[in-house]
């Protein structure tokens, strides 16, 4: 008997189908075809009882700086994550009531989920037969705001052009791409364009975030600067 993982899954490898370049992998849409850098529709499903919560973001995953981070720092880590309920309303594909995030169950009429407080049982969740529309609908907006906002004609323009810059639909949903470990990855990312010194400014109190940033973190990157420096002076590379 199939579940509501294996149906919702085989309705994601459909939609995949209908996006040139994009397959559906272990819970997330992923564009492989540039040779740098993956793109990564990442869904957030959490499958309990016949139901899952969809709460998509838009993720980064460049090569180099994930080899560069486990070396420094000893784990990977994407060079950017946008969650796309903080950018719902700049999206228009993805039905206006689910752009914050919804729950797809087997059948709404056996099910029981919590949602939002904001939203009726309604209008936050949808059938798996229903799926479909919607899930493509994301995909289209998660596309238009990757071409809108990262430069992919090179690694170093992708790199180079970080953080992606937008607006966020709440001040209680604030702009974090130079926080915690996103400013972390951001430091790595300038280095790999040859910026040394970022990091240090970063570092340093002068450069305001609105959390605490990951001090241990960024004095690994510190202390690693000399070798990095060197490697890139004598080759024109860091890794």
């Amino acid at each position: 008997m199939n579940t509501l993982k294996t149906d919702l899954y085989e309705v994601c490898n459909d939609v995949a189908i209908g996006f040139t370049g994009w397959s559906f992998e272990s819970g997330k849409f992923k564009y492989k075809s540039l040779k740098h850098t993956d793109l990564i529709v990442h869904l957030g499903f959490s499958f309990e009882h016949d139901t899952t919560p969809v709460y998509p973001s838009i993720n980064i995953f460049n090569k180099r700086i994930s080899k560069l981070s486990k070396q420094i720092l000893g784990v990977d880590g994407y060079v950017s994550i946008v969650n796309m309920q903080v950018i719902a309303h700049t999206l228009n594909y993805t039905p206006e009531r689910l752009r914050t995030g919804f729950w797809i169950v087997r059948s709404k009429g056996n099910s029981q989920v919590a949602v939002q407080s904001n939203q009726s049982l309604e209008d936050g969740t949808i059938d798996v037969a229903n799926a479909y529309s919607v899930l493509a609908s994301i995909m289209k907006d998660a596309i238009a705001f990757i071409e809108d906002h990262y430069d992919l004609s090179s690694e170093n323009k992708l790199l180079s052009g970080l953080p992606a810059k937008y607006t966020t639909r709440h001040v209680n949903s604030p702009y974090d791409q130079q926080e915690k470990m996103k400013g972390v990855m951001l430091c790595l990312a300038r280095i790999l364009c040859g910026d040394f010194d970022f990091v240090e400014r970063y570092r340093s109190d002068a450069f305001e975030t609105i959390f605490p940033k990951r001090t241990l973190e960024l004095d690994k990157i510190i202390a690693a600067l000399p070798a990095l420096k060197r490697r890139y002076a004598e080759t024109g590379i860091v890794i």
